[in-house]
Protein backbone atom coordinates (compact mmCIF):
# COMPACT_ATOMS: atom_id res chain seq x y z
CA UNK A 1 0.00 0.00 0.00
CA UNK A 2 1.41 3.30 -0.68
CA UNK A 3 2.29 5.89 1.94
CA UNK A 4 -1.01 8.30 1.18
CA UNK A 5 -3.65 5.61 1.56
CA UNK A 6 -1.45 4.31 4.59
CA UNK A 7 -1.41 7.56 6.50
CA UNK A 8 -5.15 7.62 5.80
CA UNK A 9 -5.87 4.21 7.17
CA UNK A 10 -3.83 5.08 10.52
CA UNK A 11 -5.90 8.44 10.82
CA UNK A 12 -9.46 6.16 10.71
CA UNK A 13 -7.98 3.85 12.85
CA UNK A 14 -7.33 6.65 15.39
CA UNK A 15 -10.67 8.33 14.65
CA UNK A 16 -10.90 8.93 18.49
CA UNK A 17 -8.25 11.10 18.51
CA UNK A 18 -8.46 12.36 14.98
CA UNK A 19 -11.86 13.28 14.74
CA UNK A 20 -12.31 15.97 16.95
CA UNK A 21 -8.99 17.69 15.61
CA UNK A 22 -10.78 17.61 12.17
CA UNK A 23 -13.98 18.92 13.72
CA UNK A 24 -11.86 21.57 15.59
CA UNK A 25 -10.10 22.63 12.10
CA UNK A 26 -13.07 23.18 10.53
CA UNK A 27 -14.27 25.53 13.61
CA UNK A 28 -11.47 27.75 13.60
CA UNK A 29 -11.20 27.78 9.23
CA UNK A 30 -15.32 28.68 10.07
CA UNK A 31 -14.57 31.79 12.52
CA UNK A 32 -12.42 33.82 9.44
CA UNK A 33 -15.17 32.54 6.49
CA UNK A 34 -18.36 32.95 8.52
CA UNK A 35 -16.69 36.75 9.66
CA UNK A 36 -16.22 37.43 5.90
CA UNK A 37 -19.46 36.63 5.02
CA UNK A 38 -21.74 38.14 7.83
CA UNK A 39 -19.65 41.57 7.08
CA UNK A 40 -19.96 41.51 3.60
CA UNK A 41 -23.82 41.01 4.33
CA UNK A 42 -24.16 43.61 6.53
CA UNK A 43 -22.00 46.12 3.85
CA UNK A 44 -24.80 45.35 1.53
CA UNK A 45 -27.94 45.66 3.81
CA UNK A 46 -26.62 49.25 5.26
CA UNK A 47 -25.70 50.25 1.15
CA UNK A 48 -29.21 49.45 0.26
CA UNK A 49 -30.66 53.01 1.98
CA UNK A 50 -28.36 54.60 -0.16
CA UNK A 51 -28.68 52.74 -3.33
CA UNK A 52 -32.42 54.02 -2.71
CA UNK A 53 -31.57 57.91 -2.62
CA UNK A 54 -31.71 60.06 -5.34
CA UNK A 55 -28.65 61.71 -3.96
CA UNK A 56 -26.56 64.24 -6.58
CA UNK A 57 -23.35 65.59 -5.87
CA UNK A 58 -22.61 69.62 -6.55
CA UNK A 59 -19.06 70.01 -8.48
CA UNK A 60 -17.61 73.27 -8.17
CA UNK A 61 -13.83 74.92 -8.90
CA UNK A 62 -13.67 77.35 -5.40
CA UNK A 63 -10.19 76.95 -4.37
CA UNK A 64 -7.16 79.18 -5.06
CA UNK A 65 -7.96 83.48 -5.10
CA UNK A 66 -8.60 85.04 -7.97
CA UNK A 67 -6.96 87.72 -9.99
CA UNK A 68 -7.71 91.14 -8.87
CA UNK A 69 -8.16 92.18 -12.17
CA UNK A 70 -11.22 89.49 -13.49
CA UNK A 71 -12.57 90.44 -10.22
CA UNK A 72 -15.98 92.42 -11.30
CA UNK A 73 -18.59 94.16 -9.16
CA UNK A 74 -20.90 95.53 -11.50
CA UNK A 75 -23.61 94.00 -13.74
CA UNK A 76 -23.43 89.68 -13.69
CA UNK A 77 -20.50 88.71 -11.99
CA UNK A 78 -19.45 85.20 -11.06
CA UNK A 79 -19.17 84.99 -7.46
CA UNK A 80 -15.83 85.52 -6.13
CA UNK A 81 -15.84 82.37 -4.59
CA UNK A 82 -16.40 80.17 -7.78
CA UNK A 83 -14.38 79.32 -10.94
CA UNK A 84 -16.01 78.76 -14.07
CA UNK A 85 -14.77 76.12 -16.48
CA UNK A 86 -15.15 74.56 -20.02
CA UNK A 87 -18.50 72.24 -19.89
CA UNK A 88 -17.19 70.48 -23.09
CA UNK A 89 -14.02 69.48 -22.01
CA UNK A 90 -15.56 68.90 -18.42
CA UNK A 91 -18.75 67.28 -19.81
CA UNK A 92 -15.93 64.71 -22.35
CA UNK A 93 -14.68 64.09 -18.93
CA UNK A 94 -17.69 62.90 -16.71
CA UNK A 95 -19.05 60.71 -19.49
CA UNK A 96 -15.69 58.89 -19.39
CA UNK A 97 -16.53 57.94 -15.44
CA UNK A 98 -18.34 54.64 -14.46
CA UNK A 99 -21.46 55.32 -12.15
CA UNK A 100 -22.48 58.55 -13.36
CA UNK A 101 -26.14 58.39 -14.76
CA UNK A 102 -26.51 62.10 -15.60
CA UNK A 103 -25.42 65.72 -14.97
CA UNK A 104 -26.05 69.61 -15.74
CA UNK A 105 -24.44 72.17 -15.45
CA UNK A 106 -25.04 76.05 -14.57
CA UNK A 107 -24.06 79.11 -14.36
CA UNK A 108 -24.71 80.75 -11.01
CA UNK A 109 -24.07 84.78 -10.80
CA UNK A 110 -24.34 87.80 -8.70
CA UNK A 111 -25.89 90.94 -9.68
CA UNK A 112 -25.01 93.77 -6.48
CA UNK A 113 -27.61 96.04 -5.62
CA UNK A 114 -27.53 98.08 -2.33
CA UNK A 115 -31.54 97.42 -2.25
CA UNK A 116 -31.36 93.77 -3.15
CA UNK A 117 -28.42 91.55 -4.23
CA UNK A 118 -29.43 88.75 -7.02
CA UNK A 119 -27.92 85.53 -7.38
CA UNK A 120 -29.49 84.69 -11.36
CA UNK A 121 -28.77 81.31 -12.26
CA UNK A 122 -28.28 80.25 -15.90
CA UNK A 123 -29.71 76.27 -17.21
CA UNK A 124 -29.33 75.28 -20.72
CA UNK A 125 -32.72 73.62 -21.55
CA UNK A 126 -31.28 70.56 -23.47
CA UNK A 127 -29.62 69.34 -20.00
CA UNK A 128 -31.56 66.30 -18.29
CA UNK A 129 -33.41 67.24 -14.85
CA UNK A 130 -30.41 66.78 -12.70
CA UNK A 131 -30.05 69.55 -10.15
CA UNK A 132 -31.16 72.72 -10.74
CA UNK A 133 -32.59 71.59 -13.89
CA UNK A 134 -35.47 69.96 -11.96
CA UNK A 135 -36.75 73.51 -11.97
CA UNK A 136 -39.38 72.69 -14.65
CA UNK A 137 -41.20 69.86 -12.44
CA UNK A 138 -41.50 72.90 -9.67
CA UNK A 139 -42.82 75.53 -11.87
CA UNK A 140 -46.56 76.95 -10.63
CA UNK A 141 -49.51 76.68 -12.68
CA UNK A 142 -49.43 79.02 -15.82
CA UNK A 143 -45.82 78.83 -15.91
CA UNK A 144 -43.69 77.23 -18.50
CA UNK A 145 -39.91 76.47 -18.96
CA UNK A 146 -37.70 78.29 -21.59
CA UNK A 147 -38.50 78.12 -25.22
CA UNK A 148 -34.73 77.82 -26.23
CA UNK A 149 -31.36 78.57 -24.71
CA UNK A 150 -30.96 82.33 -26.21
CA UNK A 151 -34.48 83.50 -25.36
CA UNK A 152 -34.98 86.94 -23.20
CA UNK A 153 -37.02 85.02 -20.57
CA UNK A 154 -36.61 84.89 -17.11
CA UNK A 155 -38.17 82.35 -14.25
CA UNK A 156 -38.75 83.72 -10.93
CA UNK A 157 -38.64 82.49 -7.27
CA UNK A 158 -42.64 82.81 -6.11
CA UNK A 159 -41.52 84.68 -2.89
CA UNK A 160 -39.06 86.93 -4.47
CA UNK A 161 -41.75 87.45 -7.21
CA UNK A 162 -44.55 88.40 -4.42
CA UNK A 163 -42.46 90.62 -2.30
CA UNK A 164 -41.62 92.69 -5.46
CA UNK A 165 -45.07 92.15 -7.27
CA UNK A 166 -43.60 90.42 -10.42
CA UNK A 167 -46.13 88.57 -12.28
CA UNK A 168 -46.06 85.72 -15.29
CA UNK A 169 -46.58 87.52 -18.66
CA UNK A 170 -44.99 90.71 -16.90
CA UNK A 171 -41.38 92.40 -18.07
CA UNK A 172 -37.99 92.24 -15.58
CA UNK A 173 -35.03 94.16 -15.88
CA UNK A 174 -31.86 92.35 -15.94
CA UNK A 175 -28.05 93.95 -16.78
CA UNK A 176 -29.37 96.11 -18.80
CA UNK A 177 -32.13 93.89 -20.80
CA UNK A 178 -35.95 93.14 -20.55
CA UNK A 179 -37.10 90.01 -19.96
CA UNK A 180 -39.89 88.16 -20.18
CA UNK A 181 -41.15 86.21 -17.14
CA UNK A 182 -42.38 82.72 -17.85
CA UNK A 183 -42.81 81.40 -15.03
CA UNK A 184 -42.30 81.07 -11.05
CA UNK A 185 -40.75 78.28 -9.38
CA UNK A 186 -42.07 76.98 -6.02
CA UNK A 187 -39.36 75.63 -3.71
CA UNK A 188 -40.49 73.40 -1.51
CA UNK A 189 -39.54 73.52 2.32
CA UNK A 190 -35.99 72.78 3.23
CA UNK A 191 -35.24 72.52 -0.56
CA UNK A 192 -31.83 71.42 -1.00
CA UNK A 193 -31.48 72.90 -4.37
CA UNK A 194 -30.55 76.81 -4.20
CA UNK A 195 -31.15 79.42 -2.70
CA UNK A 196 -31.27 81.48 -6.08
CA UNK A 197 -34.38 83.93 -7.28
CA UNK A 198 -34.00 84.16 -10.89
CA UNK A 199 -32.72 81.95 -13.65
CA UNK A 200 -32.65 82.45 -17.11
CA UNK A 201 -31.60 80.50 -20.61
CA UNK A 202 -28.09 79.45 -20.67
CA UNK A 203 -27.05 81.27 -23.31
CA UNK A 204 -28.98 84.22 -21.81
CA UNK A 205 -26.91 84.72 -19.10
CA UNK A 206 -23.34 84.12 -21.34
CA UNK A 207 -24.38 87.44 -23.36
CA UNK A 208 -25.49 89.38 -19.81
CA UNK A 209 -22.74 88.36 -18.05
CA UNK A 210 -20.17 88.86 -21.14
CA UNK A 211 -18.66 85.31 -21.53
CA UNK A 212 -17.11 84.49 -24.73
CA UNK A 213 -17.06 80.47 -24.04
CA UNK A 214 -19.48 78.00 -23.48
CA UNK A 215 -18.47 78.22 -19.12
CA UNK A 216 -20.29 76.97 -16.05
CA UNK A 217 -19.05 76.91 -12.63
CA UNK A 218 -21.33 74.33 -11.28
CA UNK A 219 -22.42 70.55 -12.31
CA UNK A 220 -25.20 68.46 -10.85
CA UNK A 221 -24.00 64.79 -11.37
CA UNK A 222 -26.69 62.22 -10.67
CA UNK A 223 -25.73 58.74 -9.90
CA UNK A 224 -26.71 54.82 -11.34
CA UNK A 225 -26.24 54.02 -7.39
CA UNK A 226 -25.41 56.20 -4.36
CA UNK A 227 -23.91 53.07 -2.96
CA UNK A 228 -21.16 53.64 -4.76
CA UNK A 229 -20.55 56.92 -3.78
CA UNK A 230 -17.09 56.41 -2.42
CA UNK A 231 -15.68 54.82 -5.28
CA UNK A 232 -17.23 57.50 -7.83
CA UNK A 233 -16.21 60.77 -5.45
CA UNK A 234 -12.47 59.37 -5.44
CA UNK A 235 -12.51 58.95 -9.26
CA UNK A 236 -13.95 62.46 -9.99
CA UNK A 237 -11.21 64.05 -7.33
CA UNK A 238 -8.85 62.45 -9.68
CA UNK A 239 -10.09 63.73 -12.88
CA UNK A 240 -10.72 66.99 -11.44
CA UNK A 241 -7.84 68.21 -9.36
CA UNK A 242 -9.15 71.20 -7.62
CA UNK A 243 -12.78 71.01 -7.78
CA UNK A 244 -14.60 70.14 -4.37
CA UNK A 245 -17.84 68.12 -3.95
CA UNK A 246 -20.68 68.68 -2.15
CA UNK A 247 -23.82 66.92 -1.54
CA UNK A 248 -26.82 68.70 1.05
CA UNK A 249 -28.89 65.70 1.40
CA UNK A 250 -28.52 65.32 5.30
CA UNK A 251 -29.63 61.70 5.34
CA UNK A 252 -27.30 60.79 2.24
CA UNK A 253 -24.41 62.26 4.97
CA UNK A 254 -25.68 60.39 7.73
CA UNK A 255 -25.79 56.89 5.96
CA UNK A 256 -22.82 57.39 4.27
CA UNK A 257 -20.83 58.19 7.72
CA UNK A 258 -23.08 54.85 9.53
CA UNK A 259 -21.87 52.96 6.12
CA UNK A 260 -17.93 54.16 6.14
CA UNK A 261 -18.25 53.10 10.24
CA UNK A 262 -19.20 50.11 9.26
CA UNK A 263 -16.80 49.15 6.47
CA UNK A 264 -14.06 50.28 8.58
CA UNK A 265 -15.66 48.08 11.27
CA UNK A 266 -15.90 44.80 9.18
CA UNK A 267 -12.38 45.40 7.51
CA UNK A 268 -10.83 45.96 11.16
CA UNK A 269 -12.91 42.34 12.29
CA UNK A 270 -12.02 40.43 9.72
CA UNK A 271 -8.24 41.77 10.07
CA UNK A 272 -8.18 40.72 13.06
CA UNK A 273 -10.00 37.12 13.10
CA UNK A 274 -7.72 36.21 10.14
CA UNK A 275 -4.35 35.86 11.92
CA UNK A 276 -5.97 34.74 15.59
CA UNK A 277 -7.50 32.02 13.52
CA UNK A 278 -4.26 31.09 11.96
CA UNK A 279 -2.40 31.09 14.59
CA UNK A 280 -4.62 29.06 16.66
CA UNK A 281 -5.10 26.23 13.83
CA UNK A 282 -1.45 26.02 13.95
CA UNK A 283 -1.45 25.16 17.82
CA UNK A 284 -3.53 22.70 17.23
CA UNK A 285 -2.13 21.08 14.74
CA UNK A 286 1.18 21.20 16.89
CA UNK A 287 -0.39 19.46 19.52
CA UNK A 288 -2.06 16.44 17.14
CA UNK A 289 1.72 15.93 16.12
CA UNK A 290 2.97 15.83 19.69
CA UNK A 291 0.10 13.35 20.33
CA UNK A 292 1.44 11.02 17.76
CA UNK A 293 4.92 11.85 17.97
CA UNK A 294 5.37 7.99 19.88
CA UNK A 295 4.53 6.59 15.94
CA UNK A 296 7.15 9.02 14.53
CA UNK A 297 9.79 7.78 16.95
CA UNK A 298 8.73 4.09 15.75
CA UNK A 299 9.47 4.82 11.95
CA UNK A 300 12.58 6.86 13.29
CA UNK A 301 13.46 3.52 14.76
CA UNK A 302 12.19 1.78 12.16
CA UNK A 303 15.15 3.49 9.70
CA UNK A 304 12.28 5.41 7.89
CA UNK A 305 14.16 8.24 6.01
CA UNK A 306 13.50 11.83 6.49
CA UNK A 307 11.73 12.32 3.46
CA UNK A 308 9.12 9.95 3.80
CA UNK A 309 8.75 11.31 7.75
CA UNK A 310 8.23 14.60 6.40
CA UNK A 311 6.05 13.17 3.87
CA UNK A 312 3.81 11.02 6.38
CA UNK A 313 4.03 14.34 8.53
CA UNK A 314 2.49 16.41 5.16
CA UNK A 315 0.10 14.04 4.34
CA UNK A 316 -1.49 13.50 8.22
CA UNK A 317 -1.45 17.44 8.18
CA UNK A 318 -3.10 17.68 4.64
CA UNK A 319 -5.95 15.30 5.82
CA UNK A 320 -6.80 16.94 8.70
CA UNK A 321 -7.02 20.28 6.86
CA UNK A 322 -8.95 18.78 4.16
CA UNK A 323 -11.24 17.41 6.37
CA UNK A 324 -11.53 20.70 8.46
CA UNK A 325 -12.23 22.54 5.21
CA UNK A 326 -14.96 20.37 3.95
CA UNK A 327 -16.64 20.77 7.37
CA UNK A 328 -16.18 24.69 7.06
CA UNK A 329 -17.60 24.89 3.81
CA UNK A 330 -20.51 22.58 4.52
CA UNK A 331 -21.40 25.51 7.05
CA UNK A 332 -20.65 28.21 5.24
CA UNK A 333 -23.12 27.10 2.48
CA UNK A 334 -26.00 26.61 5.26
CA UNK A 335 -24.98 30.12 6.78
CA UNK A 336 -25.10 31.91 3.21
CA UNK A 337 -28.20 30.25 1.54
CA UNK A 338 -30.46 29.54 4.64
CA UNK A 339 -29.54 31.91 7.71
CA UNK A 340 -27.88 35.22 5.84
CA UNK A 341 -31.20 35.65 3.40
CA UNK A 342 -33.43 36.06 6.59
CA UNK A 343 -31.42 38.77 7.61
CA UNK A 344 -33.16 41.03 5.25
CA UNK A 345 -33.66 44.46 6.97
CA UNK A 346 -36.27 46.69 5.08
CA UNK A 347 -34.89 50.47 5.01
CA UNK A 348 -37.76 52.22 6.45
CA UNK A 349 -36.69 55.31 4.01
CA UNK A 350 -39.56 57.58 2.41
CA UNK A 351 -39.52 57.72 -0.82
CA UNK A 352 -41.89 60.68 -1.38
CA UNK A 353 -38.24 62.97 -1.59
CA UNK A 354 -39.30 66.55 -1.61
CA UNK A 355 -37.24 68.85 -3.08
Amino acid sequence: MKLPGIVLRNLVFNRKKTLPVVFLCGLIILIPAASYLLVRHITILADRPLAALDTELIMQRDTGAKESASVKTRGLVEPFNLHHFNTESAGGRLKEISGIYQYSTALVLWQFDPQNTLTVVGLDPADPPVGLRKIESLLMEGSRFFSNSSADEVILERHFAILFGYKPGGRFPLAGRNLAIVGLVDFMEQSNLSNAAVFVPYETALNLSQQKERVANQVFIALGSSANIGGISNELNRVFPGFSLISRDSLYKNLSAFNRLIYQGGRLLVLLVMPLALLLLLWLLKMHRLEFAGQTNILKTLGWPKGDLRYWHALDMGYLLAGGLLIAGIFCVILYFLVLPHLQIAPLLDQGFQL
